[in-house]
Parts: C-alpha cells; sequence; structure tokens
C-alpha cells in the first residue's frame, strides 16, 4: 500500500457524484431444496450506486436482499449478472487468486448484522486495524498511523484501542468493525443489517457515524435493512425486493411517501406509529400478497 490513504488524499472524491461507483446488473442466485426444487433467492435484480451517494435494499425476511448484499462482496457467486466497482468487472465467477480478492476487497467491503463472530477475539482493536492494513500492503509504520486515524475516525479511544472484541460493547463492536472495513479504504461499504441488534439510541450513534464517514470519506454506501425509518434517515435510493425480485425502486423519499407498490405500502402500514391499527396493517399485507390494493 503505497501513496496516501483515501480517508486523507485531497484528491478523494468527497463531493457527491452522480456518476455510478456501483453497478449490479441482472444479478440472479437459486439455492437447491431438500427433497427437490429450488428457492429463487434473486432473481435479475439490478441498481446503481452513484460516487458517494447511498442507496438502501430494504424488504421482508426471506426477500433476497442478504443474498444481493453478500453477491455484491463475492461471499455469494451469482447464477447470472455483474457487479461492476469504478468500472472494474467484481463478480466472482471463477476463483481468480489471491490478488484479485485482494482487488475486490479493496473496491468493496462489508460490515455485518453481529460484528462479534467477524471480529478475532484474540486481537485488540489496534491489532485487528493493524493486520488488515498490513494484509493490503501497509508497513508496521505507515499501519500504526492510519490504525490510530480509524480508531478517531469511529470514535473509539485508547481503551478500546487496546481492548478485546469481549471487553467492547456492542456499539464499540460495530464500530470497530465499520473502521475495519474502511481501513483499505473502500469505494462501496455495505452494511447487512448493521444496526438491527443495536438499542435505539446506540443505533442513532451508529447512523449519525456512518452519514459523517460518508461525508469526511466520500465512500459510497449500500444499505440492507427491515427498518424504513432506518433507510430514510441514511439513504438516496430505495430497492425494495420481495420473493428475490424488485417490486420497487426510485428516491427515498419518494419510495417511502408515495410507494406506487402494493407490496411497499404494506410494509409501511406495519411500521408502527402515533393511531397505528395492528388490525388495518395485517388488511394491507394481506392485501399486498394477494396483489391489489385494499
Amino acid at each position: 500500500m503505497t501513496g496516501a490513504h483515501p480517508l486523507h488524499d485531497p484528491a478523494h472524491p468527497h463531493a457527491h457524484s452522480s456518476a455510478p461507483v456501483l453497478v449490479a446488473e441482472g444479478l440472479a442466485k437459486t439455492y437447491p431444496l431438500p427433497g427437490g426444487g429450488r428457492h429463487r433467492a434473486a432473481d435479475g435484480i439490478s441498481f446503481t450506486v452513484s460516487r458517494g451517494g447511498s442507496t438502501g435494499i430494504v424488504g421482508e425476511s426471506g426477500s433476497g436482499k442478504t443474498t444481493v448484499a453478500r453477491m455484491l462482496v463475492g461471499l455469494v457467486r451469482p447464477d447470472a449478472g455483474t457487479v461492476t466497482v469504478d468500472g472494474h468487472a467484481r463478480t466472482p465467477r471463477t476463483p481468480r487468486g489471491r490478488a484479485a480478492r485482494l482487488a475486490r476487497a479493496r473496491d468493496i467491503q462489508m460490515v455485518f448484522q453481529d460484528p462479534y463472530v467477524s471480529l478475532d477475539p484474540r486481537l485488540t482493536s489496534r491489532q485487528c486495524l493493524h493486520t488488515a492494513l498490513r494484509l493490503h500492503g501497509a508497513v508496521p509504520r505507515q499501519a500504526d498511523q492510519r490504525a490510530t486515524e480509524l480508531l478517531d475516525l469511529v470514535g473509539l479511544g485508547a481503551r478500546e484501542a487496546g481492548a478485546r472484541p469481549h471487553g467492547l460493547s456492542g456499539g464499540q463492536r460495530q464500530r470497530l468493525a465499520i473502521a475495519r472495513a474502511l481501513a483499505v479504504g473502500p469505494k462501496v461499504l455495505v452494511l447487512d443489517e448493521a444496526v438491527a441488534a443495536l438499542d435505539v439510541s446506540i443505533q442513532a450513534q451508529i447512523l449519525h457515524l456512518l452519514a459523517g464517514i460518508r461525508r469526511e470519506t466520500g465512500v459510497a454506501l449500500v444499505f440492507v435493512s427491515h427498518d424504513l425509518a432506518v433507510v430514510r434517515h441514511l439513504t438516496d435510493e430505495t430497492l425494495v425486493m420481495r420473493h428475490g425480485r424488485t417490486v420497487e425502486q426510485g428516491p427515498t423519499e419518494q419510495v417511502l411517501a408515495e410507494p406506487a407498490a402494493p407490496y411497499t405500502r404494506a410494509l409501511l402500514a406495519a411500521v408502527p406509529h402515533l393511531g397505528w391499527d395492528p388490525a388495518t396493517a395485517t388488511a394491507t399485507a394481506a392485501a399486498a400478497a394477494a396483489g391489489f390494493t385494499p
């Protein structure tokens, strides 16, 4: 790793740009079912994310949104479709070796719902970041300096820097996971239900942190969530999935304020609010499942 790190490179595009940095085209994935048959987890999913932009992928459990997220970062190989980051094909169709995996990792990183299972319990926070940086070529002095910068960026101090995952709170572990994902200066950060396991006050802190990181570094975000309030707060564009397919997509405010699809209206109706009626929400969901608007 040589030259200026993207977090501190004056040439890094901090401003929001309409040019797409991520293009997902026709992503499809099916899985075999016990006893025969196949489950269609994703079917022809296409969307773009602008440079420095933020896109939400929403839907109920089983809609296929996590499968799409994992295809984006190369953890799941699509049956069809392509993923392009900054003009470079990043679809893992065939094994291409360590260099290709590292190149993809430098372009696009993922933050999982439960950081505890993705962090090495033997390493302190600083060692975790140091290891990621060294893997991508940083010399020890560079790694030390950048680990300090990353810890500061995500709001972790000296105590947290020397703590192992079991010594951190859930919110602190998620901050560390975000710092590790940012360590190599990715162009795109994919967050799969990254605040779902946190209480409401910690959720707000992490969302505020992500918004600040997006402004400061210019990283684009793909935010996978079932929580429409979170998506409304953090994203510019939203894609709504159901049964592996896109049912609606467009600017977040438009999709959530004036949804065109019955299924999107059902998702919105299911969110508790002042005067919320569970019976009405259930009826709306049933009508969406039947394919018509009540």
